[in-house]
């Protein structure tokens, strides 16, 4: 993956990421909404990072594995 694919992934999700805390502390949500925003985020980050290496996934490999 290029320098610059990968950089603009990490400013999109740092993007939504802040969003995300933005709304929720703008509209004052109560802390288990917080973790659940934050469980949700880092799924999503697993399964990106698991999509590039290929990793294997409950039985599915993920995208094409660039350890081989």
């Amino acid at each position: 993956m290029p320098i610059l694919t990968l950089l603009l992934y990490v400013i999109v999700f740092a993007i939504v990421a802040y969003g995300l805390h933005w709304v929720c502390v703008a509209f004052g949500m109560p802390a288990p909404v917080m973790w659940i925003v934050g469980a949700i985020l880092l799924i999503i980050l697993l399964v990106f990072i698991a999509s590039q290496t290929g990793i294997n996934l409950g039985g599915a490999v993920i995208g094409h594995p660039i350890r081989q």
